[in-house]
């Protein structure tokens, strides 16, 4: 018989390092990843059984909601006498929850007995990137036109994620709401989503206050994000400029990259794609003048190897809420986007 397959979130209290020891020596289960971030889970996956303690940062109750979805079953391990860290346990709906006094053979033994109980895999929602050179290319028009094209078919967010310059309530036209760090905080704290109802099917969450790209920074934001994924259908996240070390990306589901028609943008467009990590990209050019559609697609082909998916003309109004032609225009791109990663 297969032993199940566990991993352990990295801890820095007693209960993790003895556990792992334990296991090493013990049958029951196979030891196959120690997790020290998100990301790191994913590449273990599929997994029987996840262990996590409740004082580590990145563990919310959203991010084991997710971690069950996708049909993996959770312990969690809180300090004795912690109240609110059983309380996150709880809410996140691990299948046990146990004092970080627990023995490893009795940790061990609860890990066998849910390991053996069959939990279907629910899913997550489906999170689709948009990023693109700098420059003001026009990511943000593009991330709300296509939010809005998406929302016409099913619930979706908007979740601005742009660390640098955030935009979106902007573009938007609504007044200035809660940043990134205090909308994590909250997630944190008291489970809850703080967002704003544009419309039926449409939610944006997301500030316009620039962030500095810390480690703590990137676990809240790793954490609102979690929240957002278990709580609609689709999300839509304006990621900003890409980096090398755009994490999000090595998780979307499907990913955007918008460029503009100048020879620089498109430059710049080719640098980065030449480094991407992440699903293939659908390309979208904007601002393209009606004399350089060919020039531009023969150019773009050539230096990306990639098919632009769509080219949008230069318009006099492309705004979130009166630009119903940008969103006619991105129309076949959101059912691509819906229906699956671009397959090449």
């Amino acid at each position: 018989m297969n032993r199940p397959r566990m991993a352990t979130v990295l801890s820095a209290r007693e209960w993790e390092p003895r556990l792992v020891d334990a296991a090493r020596r013990d049958p029951i289960v196979r030891i196959v990843r120690r997790a020290y971030e998100p990301q790191d889970l994913e590449r273990a996956a599929p997994l029987d059984i996840v262990v996590v303690g409740s004082e580590t940062s990145w563990i919310t109750s959203n991010r084991i909601r997710l971690i069950r979805r996708s049909g993996t079953h959770v312990i969690g391990v809180y300090p004795t006498g912690d109240g609110p860290g059983h309380e996150l346990l709880r809410r996140g709906g691990v299948d046990v929850a146990l004092p970080d006094t627990t023995t490893p053979e009795d940790l061990l033994s609860a890990a066998s007995v849910v390991a053996a109980q069959s939990l279907a895999p629910v899913g997550r929602g489906r999170l689709i990137s948009v990023t693109g050179p700098r420059g003001a290319p026009g990511r943000t028009e593009i991330a709300v036109s296509v939010a809005y094209a998406i929302a016409e078919r099913i619930s979706t967010a908007i979740v601005d994620l742009d660390t640098e310059a955030p935009g979106v309530t902007f573009r938007m036209g609504f007044e200035p709401g809660a940043n990134l760090i205090d909308i994590a905080d909250a997630i944190r704290t008291t489970d809850r989503l703080v967002a704003r109802d544009i419309r039926p099917n449409l939610t944006a969450i997301g500030g316009p206050v620039p962030l500095r790209t810390d480690p703590s920074n990137r676990l809240g934001i790793a954490a609102l994000l979690d929240a957002v994924l278990a709580a609609f259908p689709v999300t839509v996240a304006d990621i900003g400029p890409w980096r090398p070390d755009h994490s999000i990306l090595a998780t979307s589901d499907a990913a955007v990259v918008v460029c503009d028609a100048s020879p620089m943008s498109l430059i710049r467009a080719v640098q980065f794609v030449r480094d991407w990590e992440g699903p293939i990209p659908y390309v979208v050019i904007n601002r393209v003048g009606s004399a350089q559609e060919e020039d531009i697609l023969r150019s773009a082909r050539r230096a990306m190897g990639l098919e632009p998916h769509t080219l949008i003309p230069e318009l006099s109004i492309i705004d979130g809420r009166e630009g119903p032609a940008l969103r006619h225009l991105l129309e076949s791109l959101a059912i691509d986007l819906l229906a699956g990663p671009l397959d090449l």
